[in-house]
């Protein structure tokens, strides 16, 4: 009951009834001259007319406001619209930026190897039940692309091409089990080969294998390619120890290595088609 006598409908109710009241009091004091009834009457018309034309003001007010509501509501729809717009632009902004950055070190890794061949390539397809995030790439045989190429990113080894077409490719990433690359520890020297399993391949890490029981690697070692084949170059950076485990044949060690990469991201990738030891090799 109170929230009626505060709303605008029983504003409206009290001002249409004062209105009434004026008219049939205003009536009677325009027939003759006034009795002092009248009199009291006319006394209290004037503010009662007052009165009615607040009430009448307050009630335009009313309906003035709901059309302030209207312009309110489709402000906020055009401010939102904007906010969108802005969030797109900062989208599109992070994505150039990536792509720079990733340019950037590209340029820098080409200086860095003047003898390299590389053939530049944009990820065009994943399978996303593939935990080892085995990808094709936009680049084929018609960039000079073959099967056994190393596939790097500034940051380190991704994989290598497993399979190619006239203007795509199949990788193969370190995390598989079938890729397997000759590795060392830059600190200590001591060597091994890399292998990925089901198991470490769902955390985006891989083994370092067949490493020596006497062998110094500690955690935090660096893994790069150890290089001496026609495959891959040497010093290609791989990963960093996370752990050294026995091996199961009690014999031997291995080590958890996390990849600098991180191969399940991977969207750039630059293929090296033709190094220094891989074009002698073949000679």
């Amino acid at each position: 009951m109170k929230r009626f006598l505060k709303s605008a409908g029983f504003k409206v109710l009290v001002a249409v009834a004062v209105f009434l009241l004026s008219i049939i009091i205003y009536s009677a004091v325009s027939r003759g001259t006034a009795t002092v009834p009248e009199q009291v009457a006319g006394g209290i018309l004037s503010p009662l007319q007052s009165l009615f034309s607040n009430a009448v003001d307050a009630v335009g007010d009313f309906f003035s406001g709901l059309g302030d509501d209207t312009a309110l509501r489709e402000e906020n729809e055009q401010l939102k619209q904007e906010l969108g717009d802005l969030r797109d632009q900062m989208i599109d902004y992070d994505d150039m930026k990536r792509k720079y950055d990733q340019l950037v070190a590209f340029l820098e890794l080409k200086e860095q190897h003047p003898d390299y061949q590389f053939a530049d390539a944009s990820v065009i397809a994943k399978d996303p039940t593939d935990i080892y995030g085995n990808f094709t790439i936009d680049a084929g045989s018609l960039q000079d692309v073959s099967v056994g190429d190393p596939v790097i990113q500034a940051d380190g080894l991704v994989g290598v091409v497993s399979e190619v077409g006239l203007n795509w490719a199949r990788v193969s990433t370190i995390l598989d089990v079938q890729t397997h690359v000759s590795a060392y520890i830059s600190r200590s020297g001591d060597t091994g080969i890399t292998a990925g399993t089901a198991a470490l391949a769902q955390d985006g890490l891989l083994r370092l294998n067949n490493i020596d029981r006497d062998a110094g690697i500690l955690k935090g070692d660096i893994v790069a390619t150890y290089g001496g084949s026609s495959q891959y170059p040497a010093q290609l950076k791989i990963g960093k120890v996370t752990s050294i485990e026995p091996d199961s044949d009690g014999l031997s060690m291995y080590a958890v290595v996390e990849p600098f990469v991180s191969i399940h991201d991977v969207s750039q990738v630059l293929v090296i088609t033709d190094f220094g030891t891989k074009t002698a090799d073949s000679e």
